[in-house]
């Protein structure tokens, strides 16, 4: 849920909150997003340009930026700025291979089961589900979730659905709005059930 992705990232440190923040902006793998270089950012049409090499589908993909993670870029583009290697998310200089430690140590402080040996708990991948479940509620396509996601299309519209960059970023423009909508709002239950 929102509520518990919220107390997630209130129990991550900086480096683990900002790869958590591009998996819900995005819905990139955990691997992709580790293995994100400054090589693969298309500034200028503010896209993800992931090559095949990276995705487990073997296909290149394009993701929208929206301002979530291009604030994650920026503040990455910082911390790497003395950096001998072109990879975006770094630990202590060195380029992020693992996360799972981080983020099972924020699951335990943040009170969220962690791992796939139990019913209800939480994996890394979840994300990626919770990503595609919540564009289709704030009303992206189904065919621009998947061209986003890296699924594959189905039926006619492998040949002719073509989404440009445009088609794109106004699909994550759509998801953004309502993300940020729907986390405001967990933000203030939240508030007013303090005590």
């Amino acid at each position: 849920t929102l509520e518990e992705y919220r107390r997630l990232l209130d129990a991550s440190a900086q480096h683990t909150q900002a790869i958590l923040t591009v998996a819900m902006n995005t819905g990139m793998r955990k691997a992709e997003i580790l293995g994100l270089r400054w090589s693969h950012i298309d500034r200028d049409k503010r896209m993800i340009r992931l090559p095949a090499e990276l995705t487990k589908e073997r296909k290149p993909k394009s993701i929208p930026i929206n301002s979530n993670v291009r604030r994650v870029l920026e503040a990455q583009r910082f911390a790497t700025r003395s950096c001998d290697h072109d990879f975006v998310f770094v630990y202590e200089g060195k380029p992020m291979r693992y996360i799972s430690k981080a983020v099972v140590g924020a699951c335990r402080r943040a009170d969220i089961p962690y791992g796939r040996s139990l019913e209800y708990v939480f994996v890394f991948h979840d994300i990626r589900r919770t990503v595609k479940t919540y564009m289709t509620r704030a009303g992206v396509e189904k065919a621009y979730r998947d061209v986003i996601l890296g699924h594959s299309l189905r039926g006619m519209d492998v040949y002719y659905l073509k989404p440009s960059d445009e088609d794109l970023h106004s699909a994550m423009e759509k998801y953004t709005a309502w993300l940020e909508t729907e986390i405001a709002n967990v933000d203030q239950t939240v508030d007013q059930a303090a005590p």
